[in-house]
């Protein structure tokens, strides 16, 4: 049937097929309602549209070959093939969606989703696969499969069940993925939840990082608090300006900066500075060295490079329970049956603990526990040692320490 402009409702049986009287678009200016499935070779609008669905399939989706237009409710219960844009104030489609850009305050879709242009909506919920390729403007995300989009800005939260990937930057406020991530250089985000694989293809920077799989930027990553329970690979720059928590692997090419640090695993970086105190129960590696107001080393840790801080202590025992970290990590930290060992220590005043070997020591005051060992101390004002130690040079007391190297 070919129809015009109905000035009231339109009730249409099952497997109907529509065409506008002047070729471009019929308007309804009430309901629309259909029995079942309809193809309509032209745009159509309506103010609230319905489709019950019954024997959609193959040849039996919702066909629309021009834009829809709906300003209350659509609520289609079969596939949804529009070739061209859709606006409505809510869209639930029970099927498969496909279509060019989209405008709505509310999209949900109980199978796969696919968009040919730009997405804007308050909220989206797919059940299946979820693919836009142009920008996405959306306050949440919710999606059962996989996820790509070309950039945009994600408002609130977005919770993707599979794979995520954004084709340009993107602007997120909290990311939570299950799957693989791949976010493009120039992305930006306020908290970044990552249980699979992440990669970053350049520069980023987010709030809040939390690690539990693997995560790797290609360039610089600049976060306010960061914790990571899995791996994170950082071949730039790393820069946290508040806490930075690692009880998994890290490693940083170039130089790692941070408020606070505690190390529970294994941290890597050309170098290190914290403007804080860094507390290590680990394993440290780093060129140039690690530079604290004040370091904490626990028992059976290595470090690997020079430690440079005002208070330096090694081979200390470190109860998380009783730290401000202590909600991390449940019950004593348990410690192997191994000497602690540093390598050079500037600082104003050291404590080497028992069962603990250090490098060379330069400090103020320089204070060794039984069992321990140092090649080489060099003191202004007092040297403090005990009955039993070791030193593999005899100590020196000087006018003026060296300067350290950082």
């Amino acid at each position: 049937m070919a129809l015009g402009k109905v000035e009231g409702g339109l009730r249409v049986g099952a497997n109907a097929r529509l065409t506008a009287a002047d070729g471009r678009t019929i308007t309804v200016a009430e309901d629309a309602h259909f029995e079942g499935p309809v193809t309509i070779d032209c745009g159509f609008e309506c103010r609230s549209m319905r489709v019950e669905g019954r024997g959609y399939g193959p040849g039996g989706d919702v066909r629309i070959h021009g834009d829809l237009t709906v300003h209350g409710n659509a609520d289609i219960m079969a596939h949804l093939h529009v070739r061209g844009t859709i606006k409505s104030e809510n869209l639930e489609v029970s099927g498969h969606l496909e279509s060019k850009s989209v405008t709505a305050g509310r999209v949900r879709v109980g199978g796969h989703a696919r968009i040919d242009g730009r997405l804007e909506a308050q909220t989206v919920d797919v059940g299946g696969h979820f693919t836009v390729s142009g920008a996405v403007r959306l306050a949440s995300l919710d999606v059962g499969g996989h996820v790509k989009v070309g950039g945009g800005i994600i408002g609130g939260n977005a919770k993707v069940m599979g794979h995520f990937e954004s084709t340009a930057a993107l602007s997120y406020g909290e990311l939570n993925v299950l799957g693989h991530i791949r976010l493009p250089a120039g992305s930006v985000g306020e908290r970044l939840s990552i249980h699979g694989n992440v990669r970053f293809e350049g520069d980023t920077s987010c709030k809040d990082i939390n690690v539990t799989g693997v995560a790797k930027v290609s360039g610089d990553c600049t976060a306010e608090t960061a914790e990571v329970f899995g791996k994170l690979d950082v071949l730039g720059s790393l820069k946290v300006l508040k806490g930075f928590r690692v009880f998994g692997s890290v490693e940083v090419e170039r130089q790692l900066s941070c408020e606070e640090l505690l190390l529970g695993g294994k941290l890597a970086a050309e170098r290190i500075l914290v403007s804080g105190r860094a507390v290590l129960a680990g394993d440290l590696g780093t060129e140039s060295g690690l530079k604290a107001v004040s370091v904490v080393v626990g028992r059976a840790s290595r470090v690997k490079g020079p430690i440079v801080a005002n208070e330096i202590g090694v081979g200390k025992r470190i109860d998380l329970d009783a730290s401000p970290w202590g909600n991390l990590w449940s019950g004593k930290w348990l410690y192997a049956a191994r000497m602690t060992k540093v390598e050079d220590l500037y600082g104003k005043s050291v404590e080497i603990g028992e069962h603990s070997q250090a490098g060379r020591v330069f400090a103020e005051v320089i204070r060794m526990d039984e069992g321990s060992a140092a090649d080489q101390v060099t003191y202004t004002s007092d040297f403090k040692p005990p009955k039993r130690y070791h030193l593999n040079n005899p100590p020196v007391k000087a006018a003026k320490l060296p300067d350290s190297p950082l």
